[in-house]
């Protein structure tokens, strides 16, 4: 399999891959329900958690755009080696403000791990891409998403190993160890940032002859991909992340309207028996044929439903997942401690459940793209959402610790699951010329997310967990109620 040989897997591709399965476990305990329970143990109160979470989101926020910037205007591993150094630094500093029991300097340190963020993700998802040949970069993207998965769960995991050996009890001195673990796991991670190589990108040519470097180059000519360092910000389900846009041919839109389009794997097709002189004048002639503009080409299409109509498709879609973020904000951060305040669950507990969560997201996540074929995007993503509205909604009164988790497990995975599909028909519906626009406001998203959180504190210390959680299923239905509208401007969205 290439993935495995010199050409699959490059210098920087390793690097990658090794990175991801250290920081991600490292994330996994240092910024879910750990640290919430050691800020609340420490405070006994729920609201510097969610200040907590909200600084860490701001600076990822004001930051992103910057880090960006550079990651294309200088060398990428530059941009990582300065990364490497925050990250370093954040988790010394976090190191020393959970031994000195300081919330101010966890305060410092989580604004450092939005710093980080926002400079580590563009540079490194660029130089990513830039290492693999051209018609093969879906297999390692999914190698590297699937290492990201069993990171999170392996954090979990070690957290529970770590209770077993100090006590599993919401103490300090149990709590102390298994963060200061994850800030081992994170300073390991930061030390790989200084591995990557902008010079090294090209490695997988170095045993290939000169025609097929030529068309190598040629094939990196013919295939666009979408724009790799303009990254949109979202809640993930846990926690502020970047996801980037990359051509999906599984995201095809079926039209007779829609414009020919070259993805890497047709390409590759294009390349044989031509000569490099035959696939340029091609390439000059498919430019000339296709622009641009048109590659979010549903919009050229005119549904109509009340006074709505397919130009208006990607506003509700913000508008809606803006008023769903606002939501999410409010409870994401608090579940370890409702379940450790409601029902007395121990540390142990609790990384048990987080171990579960991302294999029920992964699970989910393939019944739905499964499901979308067949059924539409658009009524998946809104059968999915609508049921995790119901899970919150339940949970709110659902008394039986068994009925609690499930609901839980299922909220989480409901709502999470269906997020590639809504992001396709996104690309489906902007032009490639403005979607560094929409990349933008998506930020407004990871704001409004941050400061829910921050009030999500304030609400459960003045009325309790459950009541949050009614508050935040009556936002989940304003926001589910605009995207019940796209259900007839999207019928057309199809996937082949």
């Amino acid at each position: 399999m290439g993935l495995w040989s010199r050409e699959g897997v490059t210098h920087n591709v390793w690097a990658a891959y090794v990175f991801t399965l250290f920081f991600w476990s490292a994330r996994s305990i240092l910024f879910q329900q750990v640290v919430a329970g050691y800020v609340f143990v420490l405070t006994a109160s729920n609201k510097p958690v969610g200040i907590v979470k909200g600084i860490q989101g701001i600076s990822q926020l004001v930051f992103s755009l910057p880090g960006g910037y550079f990651a294309d205007r200088t060398r990428r591993d530059t941009i990582l080696k300065l990364s490497g150094a925050i990250g370093i630094v954040g988790a010394v500093i976090t190191f020393v403000s959970v031994e000195m029991t300081s919330v101010t300097g966890l305060y410092v340190a989580f604004g450092l791990w939005g710093l980080f963020a926002a400079f580590q993700s563009p540079a490194m998802e660029a130089l990513f891409a830039d290492s693999i040949p051209p018609g093969k970069r879906s297999f390692p993207f999914m190698i590297k998403y699937n290492i990201s998965n069993l990171a999170q769960m392996l954090g979990p995991l070690l957290s529970i190993f770590l209770f077993l050996f100090y006590g599993d009890e919401w103490q300090l001195p149990e709590l102390k160890p298994v963060l200061e673990f994850g800030c081992v796991l994170a300073v390991v991670g930061s030390f790989m940032l200084f591995q990557f190589d902008d010079d090294r990108a090209k490695d997988y040519m170095q045993d290939k002859s000169q025609e097929e470097r030529e068309e190598e180059q040629l094939l990196e000519k013919m295939v666009t991909p979408s724009p790799l360092r303009t990254p949109k910000l979202v809640g993930n389900g846990s926690e502020i992340d970047m996801v980037y846009d990359y051509s999906d041919e599984d995201d095809i839109t079926v039209d007779d309207k829609s414009p020919p389009t070259a993805t890497e794997n047709t390409a590759l097709l294009l390349l044989k028996g031509k000569t490099a002189k035959e696939l340029d004048l091609e390439r000059q002639q498919r430019l000339q044929e296709v622009d641009d503009d048109e590659e979010g080409y549903m919009v050229h299409l005119d549904a109509k439903f009340l006074c709505f109509r397919t130009k208006h498709v990607p506003y509700i879609l913000f508008i809606s997942d803006f008023v769903i973020s606002n939501g999410a904000g409010m409870t994401i951060n608090f579940f370890p401690l409702f379940f450790k305040e409601e029902y007395g669950l121990t540390p142990i507990h609790v990384c048990a459940l987080f171990t579960s969560q991302p294999l029920v997201v992964m699970i989910l996540s393939f019944i739905a793209q499964r499901l979308s074929k067949p059924c539409g995007r658009m009524p998946i993503i809104a059968f999915t959402r609508a049921f995790s509205v119901a899970c919150l909604f339940s949970m709110a009164y659902a008394q039986p610790m068994a009925l609690q988790i499930l609901l839980f497990l299922m909220r989480g995975g409901m709502m999470r699951c269906s997020q590639p599909l809504r992001r396709s028909i996104l690309m489906d519906y902007v032009p490639k010329n403005i979607r560094a626009r929409w990349n933008a406001l998506e930020g407004l998203s990871v704001f409004s997310w941050s400061g829910s959180a921050v009030l999500g504190g304030f609400l459960i210390d003045a009325y309790g967990y459950r009541m949050c959680f009614i508050i935040t299923s009556l936002v989940y239905c304003v926001g589910l109620s605009m995207e019940m509208v796209l259900l007839p401007l999207t019928k057309h969205a199809v996937e082949r």
